[in-house]
């Protein structure tokens, strides 16, 4: 009986709440440096990932060659994490707009 009630109430409350307003730029030019501090932190992330893979083959090649195979698995790790990155980096956008989107 309580629950019904509180459930009745909130429906109530709930229906009278304003609606959602839809999303828009900031004035003036503020909406292009955004976009551009975004496209530079997407630019760095791309040539971090790129390092990180190139930095782990280096550190498996060297690890390798003075047969020290605990730095030779560090380097295997650094390249499995740049390739699971790049693959965030490449489906991640998709991944969160259509999360956002609700479908």
């Amino acid at each position: 009986m309580l629950a019904h009630t509180l459930a009745d109430t909130a429906h109530v409350v709930l229906a009278q709440l304003p609606p959602n307003p839809t999303p828009q730029a900031p004035p003036g030019t503020a909406g292009d440096r955004i976009n551009q501090v975004v496209g530079m932190v997407k630019w760095a992330a791309g040539i971090s990932l790129l390092v990180g893979f190139f930095g782990g083959v280096a550190v498996f090649a060297g690890g390798r060659l003075v047969d020290h195979h605990r730095i030779g698995r560090v380097g295997t790790m650094m390249m499995m994490s740049s390739v699971a990155g790049a693959i965030l980096y490449a489906v991640g956008y998709t991944l969160l707009s259509s999360f956002a989107s609700g479908g």
